[in-house]
């Protein structure tokens, strides 16, 4: 790129710059001001951990098919159906919540609905402040269980079940521990959950059992939710939640053999469902940034999952509008199988609520490891092993900056070769240069010839133009995959470095305009700052060519631009291997290579020597 070209993508840049500024709607375009379509759900910017549920009365189903307001709200219950008037009888009982605390969490299982209202992790919490909590809602339908009976929809959320305890703690003494919850409908008609407790686990065995109760159900199925979504658990440098939490949210089926999704866009007020699957359900989860929710069924039972999405808005300031809340549902439709014994009917389920840990959801299904962003299939292979490489060195070194420092050591002494190889090119390259231009002079006009005389010069040189690419070009898949890497995975989460570099996983912000700048924003970060300085520092060392002097200027501020958002840890990796290259350009000596340059330095010597030499012979 000549300085032209350079100069005209900056013109461009300003031209779409200017034409998506307010001044140029309003005053050029003469278009009205957006106008203002989010509203607040509480006056607090952070985050809500708690909203009340409405109190919504729902239409019933008219058919077994369960429908979407049979998940999302209340039901109406019809007092000419037996069952439902024992069901609205049991919500007038006096209850206890159950509390649960082990070595990973403390969680509360409320009886009304048998549902999980509240999983407190232990070793997380909200930017070094109180615990993450996972459930929001108060868990209205985790879990949860309804079936259809003569066109009604039965939900038992309100119903009260009985507990077998109401304390578990568990510890080295205690490993596991087992809480059924028993909702009892007269005329030997059952319904238990059970839920298996471990000490150093975030996974539950759970189950449900159906006593009598199978034979009501129409076309023989009940459907088993999940209701509540999950909370966000990240918040940006304003305690706003954050824009990847949003953004990274999704509701997931892997089944038949494939992984599908249900994603929300960041806009309010939008409902989305899938039922499209085929197959046998391997696993179905909600997840966000680094948490999630997962239902494992027995590959024995024949369930049919289906995923519900919808949006609505958090903020009204117009600067978040990428900023929703997204509430997924997940069910699991169970038919009971015809000749199976109807009066008693068992699913067993594993149900894991924790972080999207890769050395510890990989063990509980071969697949789940499917559930993590580790990015396309080009850089899946290096983001693991640079993710494993990590937790390997972690293991002895706690300070992951560290672990950073040593591993981009490592990386610039294995690439050393390629990298001392295309120095020497690049050397030679230069030293090319005066044959290169003299050609351009000579051949401009006609460009096959000037492409064919290059090349037999490269080729006489004995100079490969592309080496000198060669290292960076290596580098690039390893780059992304650390971007994955510190972006995605909850091992880097909170991992702080020195100082002002808290958090390796989020940019290194030291403080906030009161303004945004366009393609830069209104954070201000440190390291990408320092980056964009040894990357200019590095194209000063290497560009000799005065033709591209103003890619010396034009790349690190692009660069600077482009990582500012980006984590700071792979902006100090960035700035480490700029300041190694810097150092090896500046004290390894360079491969300068005494070939001849010119067939003519070889030739003509000699022959006027021989010439000479013959002459004397005639005289002789």
């Amino acid at each position: 790129m000549d300085k032209k070209t350079i100069l005209a993508f900056v013109f461009i840049g300003l031209i779409l710059i200017i034409t998506q500024t307010k001044f140029y709607r309003e005053k050029i375009l003469k278009l009205p001001p957006k106008q203002q379509v989010y509203e607040t759900v509480a006056d607090s910017t952070k985050i809500q951990k708690k909203i009340e549920k409405p109190a919504v009365i729902a239409k019933p189903a008219t058919q077994p098919d369960v429908k979407k307001e049979s998940l999302t709200e209340t039901v109406n219950y019809s007092d000419d159906n037996p069952l439902s008037v024992l069901l609205k009888a049991s919500e007038e009982k006096v209850y206890e919540d159950v509390v649960v605390e082990t070595k990973k969490y403390i969680a509360r299982i409320n009886p009304k609905g048998g549902v999980i209202s509240s999983w407190v992790l232990k070793d997380y919490d909200y930017n070094g402040e109180e615990k993450v909590e996972l459930i929001q809602e108060e868990g209205y339908g985790n879990l949860g269980v309804f079936f259809v009976n003569n066109e009604d929809t039965l939900h038992t959320f309100n119903a009260v079940f009985e507990p077998s305890k109401t304390q578990v703690y568990l510890d080295e003494n205690n490993q596991t521990e087992t809480v059924q919850l028993v909702l009892d409908l007269g005329e030997n008609r059952k319904l238990i959950k059970s839920f298996v407790f471990h000490a150093d686990e975030y996974i539950v065995d759970f189950s449900v059992n159906i006593d009598e109760l199978a034979k009501s159900f129409d076309q023989s199925q009940y459907f088993l939710t999940w209701k509540s979504g999950l909370n966000y658990s990240e918040l940006d440098y304003s305690n706003h939640v954050s824009k990847e939490d949003v953004t990274s949210s999704v509701a997931l089926v892997y089944q038949g053999g494939s992984k599908e999704s249900l994603k929300l866009p960041n806009k309010p007020n939008i409902n989305k469902s899938r039922s499209d699957f085929s197959g046998v359900v391997d696993w179905t989860a909600i997840r966000t940034k680094y948490f999630t929710m997962i239902i494992l069924p027995d590959s024995e039972d024949d369930v049919q999952p289906i995923l519900y999405g919808e949006t609505e808005a958090i903020y009204r300031d117009q600067n978040l509008k990428d900023r929703v809340k997204k509430t997924f549902s997940v069910t699991l439709k169970n038919q009971i199988p015809p000749n199976a014994n109807i009066s008693s009917v068992s699913n067993h389920y594993r149900v894991y609520i924790g972080p999207m840990d890769y050395s510890i959801i990989k063990k509980y299904h071969p697949t789940l490891e499917k559930l993590m962003d580790f990015g396309m299939a080009l850089i899946r292979p290096f983001a693991k092993i640079v993710l494993k490489t990590f937790i390997f060195l972690h293991q002895f070194i706690p300070n992951y900056g560290i672990v950073l420092i040593l591993f981009a050591i490592f990386i610039k002494i294995l690439v050393w070769p390629l990298t001392k190889k295309s120095y020497g090119s690049m050397h030679r390259m230069q030293t090319l240069q005066p044959k290169l231009n003299e050609l351009k002079e000579k051949y401009g006009k006609d460009p096959q010839r000037l492409n064919k005389e290059t090349m037999k010069l490269y080729k006489e040189e004995g100079v490969n133009p592309v080496s000198g690419c060669l290292p960076q070009l290596l580098q690039m898949p390893l780059l992304f995959a650390i971007f994955i890497i510190f972006r995605n995975t909850i091992e880097l989460r909170d991992a702080g470095f020195i100082f002002w570099i808290t958090d390796l996983s989020a940019p290194d912000t030291i403080f906030q305009l009161p303004f945004t700048l366009p393609f830069y924003g209104n954070l201000v970060n440190v390291l990408p700052l320092v980056m964009g300085a040894t990357m200019f520092f590095q194209q000063k060392m290497t560009m000799r060519d005065p033709k591209q002097k103003a890619m010396v200027y034009f790349m690190p501020i692009f660069f600077t631009l482009l990582f500012n958002t980006f984590p700071s840890g792979l902006n100090l990796y960035y700035t480490l291997f700029n300041i190694f290259s810097i150092l090896q350009q500046k004290y390894a000596p360079e491969q300068k290579q005494k070939e001849e340059t010119s067939t003519t330095v070889k030739g003509p010597k000699p022959v006027k020597k021989l010439d000479a030499f013959n002459k004397k012979s005639k005289r002789k």
